[in-house]
């Protein structure tokens, strides 16, 4: 599914039982099979709030019962600011944004117009997931296109189907 857009009906329909099914495991205590079935979901909805709750829920019931689980996309401590150049080789992160505004405390993934890292808005207090747009190649009205569709996704309010946007910005060029 293309970040920021609805899933279809049918696809909503099934995220709703896979997360039933998942809320049930939690419930059991079934701490495997509720991460499993919430990280389907994360499959086909990225952004679906519910189940990252219930990935994180699962995560803590399987570290209080001492069964870890592998995290694939959680990176260790001495890794947590090196992401991967898509030949496999590490390049060095970025610390912060915005002259420091928003301080990096983790790379969460990279596609291909994107990378996006976890951090820290010191301006507001609050972790946030800051989305930094690969703007190599773009040409004048992309760069415009881009930023419409932000004013236009922040314009949008409250929607538990769309990830809100709270700033946007040019970072070096």
């Amino acid at each position: 599914m293309i970040p920021g857009t609805m899933p279809s009906e049918r696809v909503q329909r099934r995220i709703d039982r896979l997360l039933d099914q998942a809320d049930q495991a939690l419930e059991s205590n079934e701490w495997q099979k509720a991460l499993e079935v919430a990280e389907v979901v994360l499959g086909l909805d990225a952004d679906n709030e519910d189940a990252q709750v219930f990935v994180g829920a699962a995560r803590r019931g399987l570290d209080a019962a001492g069964d870890e689980a592998p995290r694939p996309n959680e990176i260790s401590d001495a890794e947590q600011l090196v992401a991967m150049r898509s030949d496999g080789s590490p390049s060095e992160s970025p610390t912060s944004f915005a002259n420091g505004r928003y301080q990096v405390t983790g790379f969460l993934g990279e596609g291909g117009k994107k990378k996006v890292y976890r951090a820290h808005d010191t301006t507001l207090d609050r972790d946030v997931a800051f989305a930094l747009i690969k703007a190599e190649g773009l040409d004048d009205a992309s760069r415009q296109r881009i930023t419409r569709e932000a004013q236009a996704m922040a314009r949008l309010g409250d929607n538990p189907n769309i990830m809100p946007i709270f700033d946007l910005g040019e970072e070096n060029g």
